[in-house]
C-alpha cells in the first residue's frame, strides 16, 4: 500500500481535531448539541467529490472561499475518509469519535486506501442559492448541484489536496530501520512515547517491512519466498517491522525526531 496518506490543512481544524483525538468529550457533546437541527450530509462512496444534501447530490469543486465567504451554516459530514486512488471512498469514520487509534483502524480496514481526507460542516452560499460550500481538509470548497454541473466548472482534486498537506514520510529503500522524508534520513530508535505525549499528525506509511537484521537491508517477496536448497541463508536472521502513522513529539522539532508507530508503539525517530 501507498506510504503517503494525508490530511490536517489549516489551524483551526488542526485546533479542533487535536481536541478529538484528546479525548475531549466535553467537547463532542458540544459538538452533538450545537449540530442540532442541522441536515447530516452523506458522502457518495463511489466518488469522494460528491456528497447528499437532503437527497440531493452536490459536486464538489476547486474553488475555494475565505472564512468570510460563509453562508449561514446548513449541515454536517464530519467524517474521515479513507480513500482510494480513483476517488472511491472505501471506509469512513465519525470525527467526533476518533481517537489516536483511528487512522491505525482505518488503514487495516482499508489497505488500498491512499489519501486519508477529513469532512466537515456544510454552508449556503450567499451569492448563489443553488450552491453550497463544504469545509475539506481544512478548505471551504464550493459546490454545486452535481445535474447542474459544467464543462467550465474544475473538480475537487482531492489527490492534490491531500498530497500537498506536507512532505512525504517513506522506509528507507536501502535500511528498513529508516524512514525519509525530503533530504531528511529519521533512524528509529528503541525509545518511546505515550500517545499523550504526540503532537500532530504528520503521515500514515501502513507498510509491513521484513529486512535481513545484520544489514537492514529490506528483503523483497521474492527473496522471502525463494526455497534455500543450498543451505547458505540459513544464518540469516529476518525482522519484521509493521510501520503506521507518524507523528509530530510535543516541545520537539519535527525536523529533529518524530514518533512513528512500530510494531503497536510508538518509537522515537531521531533525524541523522
Amino acid at each position: 500500500m501507498n506510504s503517503t496518506i494525508k490530511f490536517f490543512k489549516g489551524i483551526f481544524l488542526m485546533v479542533c481535531l487535536c481536541c478529538v483525538l484528546s479525548g475531549c468529550s466535553i467537547l463532542q457533546d458540544g459538538i452533538k448539541d450545537y449540530s442540532s437541527g442541522k441536515e447530516q450530509c452523506y458522502l457518495v462512496s463511489e466518488d469522494v467529490t460528491q456528497f447528499t444534501y437532503k437527497e440531493e447530490t452536490y459536486t464538489i469543486l476547486n474553488n475555494t472561499v475565505s472564512n468570510d465567504g460563509l453562508g449561514e451554516w446548513l449541515g454536517y459530514i464530519r467524517q474521515l475518509a479513507a480513500v482510494d486512488k480513483d476517488g472511491t471512498v472505501l471506509v469512513q469514520e465519525a470525527i467526533e469519535t476518533a481517537t489516536f487509534e483511528t487512522l491505525s483502524d482505518l488503514a487495516d480496514k482499508a489497505p488500498d486506501a491512499k489519501y486519508i481526507i477529513p469532512f466537515l460542516n456544510v454552508y449556503a452560499a450567499p451569492n448563489n442559492a443553488s450552491h453550497l460550500i463544504v469545509d475539506v481538509n481544512g478548505g471551504y470548497h464550493e459546490a454545486v448541484p452535481s445535474d447542474q454541473l459544467t464543462a467550465a466548472d474544475e473538480v475537487f482534486d482531492f489527490k492534490a489536496v491531500a498530497e500537498n498537506t506536507g512532505d512525504s514520510y517513506e522506509v528507507n529503500p536501502q535500511n528498513a530501520t529508516q524512514l525519509t522524508c525530503g533530504e531528511r534520513t529519521y533512524q528509529v530508535t528503541e525509545e518511546t512515547v505515550t500517545t499523550e505525549q504526540l503532537g500532530a499528525y504528520l503521515d500514515i506509511l501502513n507498510e509491513t517491512i521484513t529486512f535481513d537484521a545484520d544489514s537492514k537491508r529490506p528483503l523483497s517477496k521474492e527473496e522471502q519466498n525463494k526455497i534455500d536448497w543450498t543451505g547458505s541463508s540459513a544464518e540469516q536472521q529476518r525482522e519484521r517491522w509493521f510501520y503506521m502513522d507518524v507523528y509530530e513529539i510535543s516541545g520537539t522539532d519535527p525536523t529533529d525526531a518524530i514518533a512513528v508507530k512500530v510494531n503497536n508503539q510508538y518509537h522515537i525517530a531521531r533525524v541523522q
